[in-house]
């Protein structure tokens, strides 16, 4: 069982980490020397290029978010072209709040409910053709808490009771003695022996806890399972995931999209290291942020992705630090096609192959909302 839902997972942690290769512009065509008021009005530009593409192309009649603009030959362990991920639907629903369209965002949760929603679970993967997936991803789940707890905020009405009803849920499947556990199938009612760093979103657990006391103590548990995948100064990125088993961290590769979703969940509590803010900054200004590294800082390879740029740039404002900011999103427009004739205008996309995730577009949508 473990096994299986472990591939599952697997899929999704793939998918997340998907690398965009061919970037169509320089840094510098895009910063140059512009005054702040021409780089707003480009930002805003390039994002509403971006949003109209999925808008239009990606999302689906029931209001989900295609995973891959093609249509791509089913796999069993990794979702792709008209399956929906509730990771797009989380981030989907995030944006329209940062965007303050109440209509999106409804018409988001709708599919949530209709489609995600098992009774037990948010499942982590629709399929058209087989329906919802009997499991779930703590992170997935616990970021659409967070659209609703925004949402409560940002338009009024219910959002706020719908949060803390799958906080509850959530609480009692991916939750034991303050810990996160990673996945929950529901066929067996078990979950995993192990927790991925970067699906520890801490300021969640926080706001939670401003309204449910539990939630207080997970945030303190796991907070400190966050701190300590610290690889060091020598490089300071975070591990992939932990053991309660055997009480360790990963010693495998890192995944740079992971160990950047770890260091945004601590910048927004105000615990990421400047260390690691540093270190990412001098890659992204260089243009050479990978991604994937080995523990002792080399590169995996020299695939570069629009996400791990988009991520940065989220950690630069979370961080207040704008010149991070800034780079991230100079090096994250150079994946954006730019071509009007080309059917993936608009896009972050490989304009040749037509090739792109929705992952990476909802981050860039998120990046350019700061």
């Amino acid at each position: 069982m473990k096994k299986c839902a472990l591939a599952l997972l697997a899929g999704v942690l793939l998918l997340a980490s998907a690398c965009s290769a061919g970037p169509g512009e320089s840094p510098s065509e895009t910063a140059g020397t512009e005054t702040d008021a021409e780089k707003t009005a480009e930002i805003t530009r390039r994002e509403a290029l971006c949003f109209q593409f999925l808008l239009e192309k990606m999302i689906n009649a029931d209001g989900g978010v295609r995973t891959n603009y093609l249509n791509k030959d089913f796999d069993a362990e990794l979702a792709s072209g008209a399956q929906v991920l509730s990771e797009s639907m989380g981030l989907w629903m995030l944006y329209a709040v940062k965007a303050g369209d109440q209509a999106l965002f409804d018409r988001s949760l709708g599919f949530v409910e209709s489609k995600l929603d098992t009774g037990v679970l948010l499942s982590y993967r629709y399929s058209p053709e087989d329906g919802a997936y009997p499991v779930n991803a703590f992170l997935d789940d616990i970021r659409i808490v967070r659209a609703l707890l925004l949402a409560q905020e940002a338009f009024g009405g219910t959002y706020g009771e719908t949060a803390l009803s799958y906080a509850d849920r959530l609480y009692g499947t991916n939750v034991a003695e303050s810990r996160v556990y990673d996945f929950y199938d529901e066929r067996y009612g078990a979950a995993g022996d192990s927790v991925t760093l970067c699906y520890l979103d801490l300021d969640t657990m926080r706001m939670l806890g401003e309204q449910d006391k539990k939630w207080t103590s997970v945030y303190g548990v796991m907070l400190d399972v966050a701190q300590g995948g610290y690889l060091g100064d020598g490089f300071p990125l975070y591990a992939g995931t932990y053991s309660y088993v055997d009480g360790a961290y990963s010693a495998q590769d890192i995944v740079t999209v992971q160990a950047l979703l770890t260091m945004l969940n601590l910048a927004r509590v105000g615990e990421c290291p400047q260390s690691s803010i540093a270190y990412i900054k001098r890659q992204v200004e260089n243009g050479a942020l990978y991604g994937g590294y080995r523990t002792d800082g080399t590169a995996a390879g020299r695939a570069v992705a629009t996400a791990v740029y988009a991520i940065c740039a989220q950690i630069g404002k979370a961080a207040q630090d704008e010149e991070l900011y800034a780079a991230s999103i100079a090096q994250m427009d150079r994946f954006q096609v730019m071509d009007a004739d080309s059917e993936v205008y608009g896009a972050f996309a490989d304009a040749e192959t037509l090739d792109l995730y929705a992952f990476d577009n909802l981050m860039a949508l998120m990046a350019y909302r700061g």
